[in-house]
C-alpha cells in the first residue's frame, strides 16, 4: 500500500515537472518567434537593405536582358527574380512603420466626409474624428465620432454618430465642451457674449481620447495583474493550481474602475480607482474580518502599485 502511494506521489512530481518544461519551452518559442519578427522588421526597414536588394534587382534585370537579346525567348514578366518578393515585403515594411509612425505621433485625425443621405442636414457635410490608441505595444482599432452642423443659419456642433463603447462619458463631455442648448454659441464666433458657452472642439477632442486612453490603460492593468499572480495559465491535473494563492482578478464594471479579487482561502476583496490609475478605495474581507493590513498596502500606490500591495499583504 505505502509502495503504491509512493508510485503515484512519484508520478505527479514527474507530471508537475513536465508540465512546467512544457510552459518553459512554450515561453521561449512565443519569445525567439517575437525577436525573429523584430530582427525581420528591423532588417526590411533598414535604408542599406533596400540599396542592396535595388542593386540586386538592376543586376538580375541587366543579365535578363543580356540574355533575352541572345535567345530571344522570353519576356520580362517571365524571368523570375529573387530579390521582387523582398523588394514588396520591404515597402511593405516601410509602410508599416510609416503609418504606425503617423498614429503614434499624430494620435487625433480630423477629416471632412460627405453624408450620402440626400436628406441628410448641412447638405450632407460631416466632420470625422479619429482617434487612435495602442495598447501593449499595438495599436488597436481607430475609433470614430461624426460631427454635423444641425441647426440652420449656425456653426454649432453636434455629436452624429460614434464608434465609441457605451463605457465612455462621450454624452457627458459632449455637453461640457460641445454645448447646443440655449446660450451656446460656436467657435467661429468671434462676438463675446455675457454667460455664453462657447464650444470647444479641441477640448472635447482631447478629454475623449484621455477618457479612451485611461480605459485601455486600466484594462492592460489589471491583465497585468492576472499574469503577474499566474491566473491565465492553464490549471493541470497535477495538482499545479494548488501553488495559487489568488483565485481571480477581474473587472467588476463595464468602466473597470473596480477591481474584484476572490482568495483561494475563501476571502473577498474590491479595490476602485480614479480615471487617472491612482487607487481611491479597497475593502478585503475574510473569515476572520477585513483584511486592514493588505489593504493598507494596496491604498499606498496606484493602479499599477496594487500586485505589490497584494503580495506585501500574502507573505
Amino acid at each position: 500500500m505505502s509502495h503504491s502511494s509512493d508510485s503515484n506521489s512519484g508520478d505527479l512530481v514527474d507530471g508537475q515537472l513536465l508540465d512546467d518544461e512544457i510552459t518553459s519551452l512554450q515561453a521561449q518559442i512565443s519569445s525567439l518567434q517575437a525577436q525573429r519578427k523584430l530582427q525581420a522588421s528591423a532588417i526590411l526597414s533598414s535604408q542599406a537593405t533596400k540599396a542592396t536588394l535595388l542593386r540586386l534587382q538592376k543586376s538580375q534585370q541587366k543579365s535578363s536582358s543580356q540574355s533575352r537579346e541572345s535567345s530571344s525567348q522570353s519576356t520580362p514578366s517571365d524571368i523570375p527574380s529573387d530579390t521582387n518578393p523582398l523588394l514588396s515585403a520591404s515597402k511593405d515594411q516601410l509602410l508599416h512603420n510609416q503609418q504606425n509612425l503617423y498614429r503614434a505621433c499624430g494620435s487625433i485625425t480630423a477629416f471632412r466626409i460627405r453624408d450620402p443621405d440626400p436628406n441628410a442636414v448641412d447638405n450632407g457635410n460631416v466632420l470625422g474624428i479619429r482617434i487612435d490608441v495602442s495598447t501593449s505595444g499595438k495599436f488597436i482599432t481607430p475609433f470614430y465620432v461624426i460631427l454635423n452642423k444641425p441647426f440652420p443659419n449656425s456653426h454649432l456642433l453636434r455629436v452624429h454618430r460614434h464608434t465609441l463603447p457605451p463605457y465612455i462619458p462621450l454624452a457627458e463631455l459632449a455637453q461640457r465642451h460641445l454645448p447646443t442648448g440655449k446660450g451656446a454659441v460656436a467657435m467661429s464666433t468671434s462676438k463675446k457674449t455675457d454667460g455664453a458657452k462657447r464650444q470647444d472642439l479641441k477640448r472635447f477632442v482631447r478629454a475623449l481620447r484621455k477618457e479612451v486612453v485611461a480605459y485601455h490603460n486600466r484594462v492592460t492593468a489589471i491583465k497585468g495583474l492576472r499574469k503577474e499572480f499566474k491566473l491565465d495559465e492553464k490549471v493541470s491535473a497535477k495538482g499545479k493550481g494548488r501553488e495559487k494563492i489568488l483565485e481571480d482578478i477581474s473587472a467588476a464594471d463595464a468602466e473597470a474602475k473596480q477591481i474584484s479579487l476572490r482568495w483561494v482561502d475563501g476571502k473577498v476583496g474590491r479595490i476602485v480607482v480614479d480615471d487617472g490609475g491612482p487607487v481611491v478605495g479597497c475593502v478585503i474581507m475574510g473569515p476572520e474580518g477585513r483584511d486592514r493590513e493588505t489593504e493598507r498596502a494596496v491604498l499606498k500606490g496606484k493602479m499599477e502599485d496594487i500586485g505589490e500591495g497584494l503580495r506585501a499583504g500574502i507573505y
